[in-house]
């Protein structure tokens, strides 16, 4: 309730006749759970919590809601590392995942997500396709591969658990069910609609008028994955969710950003539907007053990484004395050939930028190796690194891999 009225009447998220719990934060016990428990002890059992998945579930059903929970929760920092407007929306007093749309789709296309050293903005992978080029980092169309997936299993799930818990259903099941409705509609809206940006940005690279129709036709797609969040909130949620601001406008009239905090999907809702309006009455009125390039055809990727491509066994570098050169060394094969190997690098210090050096092939079959002198290590912080592969056909990828671990190791040092 940020900058709601002081003596405002704190809010009911959910419609009275759908509240199980005294107070909000209760619908997240297993957070709670968890993050007390694994931080106590990361060899926790997950029977502790398997066992109150039943107690409230039932034991049939159980197994589905908890698998779909773990899964649902990788979908909201996805959509801040890849598709966020990192200076106007990450902020927590300006961003909320959940609910906002993220602007029209110009603004949407101008994006480069929060986590750049992972990820490829829109404008970059269309770029690529037009002018060539070679990234390790994870582009659009393979997290817009990875969305639809992630949307597909969790709606897999749901059918599992709905099944398994036959007519012994209650308040807090249809909660949770309407949160993995929610949450895998919003999947599959970005899905959609990472197609529609990249193409819009093919079109502002090469006024090439097939891109902007194929951008419309990835909005309006996108559109319908929307109205389906609207169908499973509607009745559950309050229809003012006041989680912050009301209204904070930044920019200009050419690029404005409009933050809203409160209100509810459908309202977004009304304002997608009048962004497709403009998009369309833009595509009507496109004259072509300049060179035209015939733009590439974009398409989403096949899978949601390359790491199926490569062959990467590496002991990570997890300890090491201060004032002492650092050695990493990893084994690489890959299906088309190995054309590099890089290994990314700085202080835990987020002030500093990531360094780059080469990883020389060894004597000994496909191990590539590096060292780090001494004196590029800040002895004040720890060290963290990742490791980058290039294959023959310019297919790269990032080691450790997003989509399974945390995609950077950490060295301890050892003071």
């Amino acid at each position: 309730m940020l900058a709601q009225p002081h003596n405002a009447i704190p809010f009911d998220l959910l419609k009275p006749q759908y509240r199980y719990y005294d107070y909000e934060f209760e619908r997240y016990w297993h957070f709670f759970q968890t993050f007390g428990r694994l931080g106590y002890n990361p060899e926790t059992s997950p029977e502790v919590w398997q066992k109150e998945f039943e107690r409230r579930f039932g034991k049939k059903a159980a197994p589905f809601v908890e698998k779909a929970l773990h899964q649902a929760s990788w979908i909201l920092p996805r959509i801040v590392a890849s598709v966020y407007h990192y200076n106007s929306s990450f902020p927590t007093t300006r961003g909320w995942a959940e609910k906002q749309r993220l602007e029209d789709l110009p603004i949407y296309a101008a994006g480069e997500g929060s986590d750049i050293q992972v990820f490829t903005s829109f404008d970059e992978e269309a770029q690529m396709l037009i002018e060539g080029g070679e990234t390790t980092k994870i582009l659009p169309s393979a997290s817009s591969r990875w969305f639809e997936q992630t949307s597909m299993d969790i709606n897999k799930l749901i059918d599992e658990a709905e099944k398994a818990i036959g007519n012994n259903r209650n308040k807090e099941f249809d909660s949770t069910m309407t949160d993995f409705k929610i949450l895998s509609n919003l999947a599959l809206y970005h899905s959609r609609r990472i197609p529609a940006a990249v193409n819009y940005c093919l079109f502002e690279h090469t006024k090439d008028v097939s891109t902007l129709n194929e951008a419309i036709a990835h909005e309006r797609s996108a559109i319908e994955a929307w109205k389906q969040i609207v169908d499973a909130a509607d009745d559950i949620y309050a229809d003012d969710i006041m989680m912050g601001v009301r209204k904070v406008t930044r920019g200009d009239e050419n690029f404005k950003w409009v933050k809203e905090l409160s209100g509810h999907w459908k309202d977004e809702l009304v304002l997608l539907e009048k962004g497709l309006k403009t998009l369309e009455q833009k595509r009507k009125d496109f004259r072509a007053d300049s060179i035209v390039r015939t733009a590439p055809r974009y398409k989403v990727a096949a899978s949601a990484d390359n790491s199926h491509l490569f062959q990467i066994i590496h002991q990570p570098v997890t300890s090491a004395p201060i004032d002492k050169p650092l050695k990493v060394s990893v084994r690489v094969s890959a299906t088309l050939g190995v054309k590099w190997v890089r290994m990314r690098y700085r202080s835990v210090n987020q002030h500093e930028d990531y360094q780059t050096m080469q990883m020389a092939l060894t004597v000994e079959k496909d191990v590539y190796q590096t060292i780090v002198p001494a004196g590029q290590i800040n002895p004040k912080y720890d060290f963290m690194y990742f490791i980058e592969v290039m294959d023959n056909a310019d297919n790269g990828t990032i080691y450790p891999n997003l989509n399974k671990e945390t995609p950077y190791i950490i060295v301890k040092l050892v003071r």
